[in-house]
Order: structure tokens, then C-alpha cells, then sequence
């Protein structure tokens, strides 16, 4: 069948469904014919089915519980985070800073490449390759050296911000939600259950997260709100 129509199909299953389901309490409820509603509720069931046959595909029924769970808590976050913009909310300081000092260098070193001064006959002047190997300060050979080291210190930060987010997600004090993949195709947005971040890796530079056969895009992150009742009275002094 064309994949075209397949979709289009798809698209109005679910209302095709309501429907159906519709006219068959209507005629139960009015009419004394029992194999008619039996019937359309059959339909109805097939066609709720195939509309949302990929969830169903790739739903982990063994973790419904924690699922239901994890959606509740996450009813009352309001601002989901981009994985870089998480780790500045809930990671180290320190780290955070390092990386965006990190990233700074890059980002300026990039731009006197692009603008390239080291054709000025000054900088030309400077130059002693037996006595500096990478050449002077503003040297091709020395901006590359640069923007090595700064990159080399951003991936490092970037790695340990990741590991800090996923030991946070896999205690459950973060949430996170993103479009699961399946062949290469992004399916609807859901919840990512706690207990799945042992098995899962955090890419925070593009947002994803993959392993153990699980795949996920577009993963923003939220902090989980602590409830009133968990949290203990401070203890009366004597």
C-alpha cells in the first residue's frame, strides 16, 4: 500500500475510531441487536490499533508502572531544558564556567582565523620557525594549537557535565522527555523513564541520548518538583 495513503489513513484513524465506538454504544443502548455493536466495537478496537501501532510497537509494558509514575511527577515542570542549558541549571559551577571559557577561546580563535592577520609583514617579521616550531602568536600553526587545547577542554567539561546529568536522571531528581527513533524516524514526544537512564548514554552537545537499543532526539530536561509531604519538619531543639 502507498505510504501516502497509509498516513493519510492514519491520520484520521483515531476519529474514525470515536466514531465508530460512538454509533456502537448509540446502537446498544437503543436497539435490541447484540452481534452489530459487538462488531463496530471490534472496528473501533482495529482501528485505534493501527493508529497508534508504533507506540504500541515500542511501549515497555514491564515498566508501565514507573511510566505513569514518572508522567504524573512530570505534570507539574514548567521548564524543560535544552541538555546544554540543564547543565548550567543544575551541574557544577565550576565546570559550567570552564566550559564556556572553553568555548569562548574557540569561538575566538575561529574568528581570527577567518579574518587571518598572520599576512600582516609585522606578524611576518616575528616569526623564528628554529625557535618556535608552532610559530608566533599569531601563526596559523599557533591558532590551531589554540583552538585545539580550548576544544580539547570543552569536550572534557561536556563529558563531565553529561555523566553529572545522567547520575541526577538516574536518581530521578531530573526528568527528561524526547522523540523516540525508530529507523531513522522520530516518533512522538514521551516521558523517559528513570530506571532507563542506567542503560542510556546523554550527548549533551546535540541533545540525544542512545543505548541499549533505545534512541532518542530533541531531549530536554526538567527538575523533578519535590512534594510538600516528602519533604521531613525540621527537628525541634531541645
Amino acid at each position: 500500500m502507498n505510504s501516502h495513503l497509509v498516513n493519510l489513513i492514519r491520520s484520521y484513524a483515531g476519529w474514525a475510531a470515536l466514531v465508530t465506538l460512538a454509533i456502537a454504544v448509540f446502537i446498544g443502548l437503543v436497539a435490541n441487536s447484540f452481534a452489530l455493536p459487538v462488531f463496530l466495537l471490534i472496528a473501533a478496537c482495529a482501528l485505534a490499533i493501527f493508529r497508534y501501532w508504533d507506540e504500541l510497537r515500542t511501549f515497555d509494558f514491564w515498566a508501565f508502572d514507573e511510566w505513569i509514575r514518572t508522567r504524573r511527577d512530570s505534570i507539574g515542570i514548567r521548564d524543560w531544558y535544552a541538555p546544554h542549558q540543564a547543565a548550567e541549571m543544575f551541574c557544577n559551577p565550576a565546570v559550567v564556567k570552564a566550559r564556556n571559557e572553553a568555548s569562548a577561546e574557540m569561538n575566538t580563535v575561529m574568528m581570527e582565523m577567518i579574518r587571518d592577520p598572520s599576512h600582516a609583514p609585522s606578524t611576518f617579521s616575528r616569526v623564528n620557525p628554529f625557535t618556535d616550531p608552532a610559530g608566533s602568536e599569531g601563526s596559523p600553526a599557533r591558532r590551531h594549537t589554540l583552538y585545539d587545547a580550548a576544544q580539547a577542554r570543552y569536550n572534557q567539561c561536556n563529558a563531565a557535565l553529561s555523566s553529572e546529568l545522567l547520575t541526577r536522571l538516574t536518581r530521578g531528581d531530573l526528568l527528561a522527555k524526547g522523540l523516540l527513533m525508530r529507523d531513522d524516524v522520530a516518533l512522538a514526544e514521551r516521558i523517559i523513564p528513570t530506571s532507563r537512564w542506567r542503560v542510556l548514554s546523554l550527548d549533551i552537545a546535540h541533545g540525544s541520548a542512545s543505548g541499549h537499543g533505545w534512541s532518542y532526539t530533541g531531549v530536554v530536561i526538567g527538575k523533578r518538583l519535590v512534594s510538600p509531604k516528602a519533604v521531613k519538619p525540621p527537628s525541634a531543639r531541645s
